[in-house]
């Protein structure tokens, strides 16, 4: 329901883009004017397409890189946040203000990344150069404007709808697009996507996409638009189809399973901080200004550390999750200050445990800091695999493979194999699966919604947690558009 050109204008690129390093593409400066013709180019493309990404990465402003999108899944049991925490508080307790500061980061950076997508599609069927690679960086803009339109959809409803890159004065009045239309330009954009870009990411790049991560990506859209608010239960079978292609060729896309967490969640910023399973991740960096990622540091550490106990787990989540390696591997139960006092987590300022899956590697140097280079994880192949298992139970019942996917997670975390389940009992238990799997990976509430599963969250909470301020239902599952943009089209937030 808001819209990057109105808040902030239109993004503007350079002329000229640096080469791509292998790791680096996204350290391209995009600031400057917009000479004529220069995306007429495929040098200017390019750096339209940085543009881009820029909008999910500028740390602090708005985008993915920083803890605030993580705040806006607080609704889900798997996260908590000490009372009295203004802003964050609001999410926990289901009363989101549109005066909101978290929110508009992903607002306005999904915002911004559409502005850039649109002037690379806008621009790309007359832009000189090599036609393959004008194909898949087109290809990349598809990608990214799906993937934002996705988050926009699924944490505000109706929004927008953007699809020209030339900002117009009739775009300050535009009506929000419905749910359904925002849903079919986002399916659209991955068709798209999948058609053009590769089986390998371009240049090698991991920040980048391949056909495999859209193919994974339409997967978890059909299996939204399966559930709340457009219930079309026929999606089910197209998630699953599209989630078992990835599978079956997932050595083709680079993707597979992890023997061991200790891989997953080692957070070692000496090292690349990509593994098997990212299907995407955004690249960060702490040496290149907004580029680098907030999340894993302070904003997850408790302050006996110098943290800014910002978020950790709700107690009722924390007792209930199985033990085991995946346990271990996910949360803090102890955390050793910087003068080496150890502290069970029982004995914090906030007795609740920290996520250490969210905390940096305490082995190597730069633990006691805000500031990581760990990329930030937006899709990975465990996520795809429970997502057939889940929809192909709702579809025609759980098969062999949706079996192995299920089971060969629950072996790695150390727990017993399931065999003879019911069709809806089998989907319960994948529900269930990616709750501890993915938790604290900004994936548990948007599953409670599609699967109207909030009052009975509400009533497992320990009352110790935070409490929602009044009787939640289904306007609760969507944010208010940021008061600015609101401000400036009074169509947005009316109903």
């Amino acid at each position: 329901m808001k819209k990057n050109k109105l808040i902030s204008g239109l993004i503007l690129i350079s002329a000229a883009v640096l080469s791509c390093g292998c790791s680096g593409f996204l350290d391209e400066s995009t600031n400057g004017k917009v000479f004529d013709n220069v995306l007429d180019t495929e040098t200017g493309l390019e750096s339209a397409l940085v543009g881009a990404y820029r909008g999910w990465a500028n740390c602090w402003t708005y985008g993915f890189n920083n803890g605030w999108a993580t705040e806006m899944t607080l609704g889900g049991d798997d996260l908590t946040c000490p009372p009295g925490t203004g802003n964050t508080q609001e999410f926990d307790r289901y009363l989101v203000h549109d005066t909101n500061s978290s929110s508009p980061t992903v607002y306005w950076g999904c915002y911004k990344a559409i502005q850039g997508a649109n002037n690379v599609i806008e621009h790309a069927d007359g832009c000189s150069g090599d036609a393959d690679n004008i194909k898949a960086i087109t290809g990349e803009a598809h990608f990214i404007r799906a993937f934002s339109y996705f988050w926009l959809v699924r944490c505000y409803g109706k929004v927008p709808l953007i699809k020209t890159a030339v900002f117009s004065t009739d775009d300050v009045s535009v009506d929000p697009a419905s749910i359904s239309d925002v849903y079919d330009l986002i399916e659209s954009d991955l068709d798209d996507a999948i058609k053009m870009l590769s089986n390998s990411r371009r240049s090698g790049q991991e920040g980048r996409p391949n056909i495999g991560s859209a193919k994974a990506l339409l997967a978890e859209v059909y299996l939204a638009e399966a559930g709340f608010p457009l219930k079309k239960s026929g999606y089910y079978a197209k998630a699953a189809a599209m989630a078992g292609d990835v599978i079956k060729n997932r050595i083709t896309y680079g993707f597979d399973f992890e023997d061991s967490y200790d891989v997953l969640y080692e957070n070692d910023e000496t090292k690349t901080g990509y593994n098997k399973e990212d299907i995407f991740m955004i690249p960060c960096n702490k040496s290149a200004g907004n580029d680098i990622n907030a999340m894993y540091g302070f904003w997850a550490y408790p302050g006996e550390l110098g943290g800014w106990d910002v978020v950790f787990s709700e107690l009722t989540f924390f007792n209930k999750f199985p033990a085991g390696p995946r346990k271990d591997a996910t949360f803090a139960y102890t955390v050793t200050t910087q003068d080496g006092k150890v502290i069970k987590w029982q004995d914090l300022k906030y007795a609740r445990p920290y996520y250490k899956k969210l905390m940096k590697n305490p082995d190597v140097s730069n633990y006691y800091n805000y500031a990581s280079q760990i990329p930030m994880r937006m899709l990975r192949f465990t996520q795809t695999a429970l997502t057939y298992a889940e929809a192909k139970a709702r579809s025609d019942g759980p098969d062999a493979l949706a079996y192995e996917m299920l089971n060969r997670i629950r072996t790695r975390a150390g727990l017993s194999t399931y065999s003879g389940l019911g069709a809806s009992d089998f989907a319960d238990k994948c529900v269930q699966e990616r709750a501890w799997e993915l938790c604290g990976e900004r994936v548990r509430w948007f599953d409670i919604v599609r699967l109207e599963l909030l009052d009975q969250v509400i009533a497992e909470k320990d009352p110790s947690d935070n409490q929602p301020l009044h009787a939640v239902s289904e306007s609760d599952y969507f944010f208010p558009i940021p008061q600015h943009d609101a401000l400036l089209n009074a169509k947005l937030n009316s109903e």
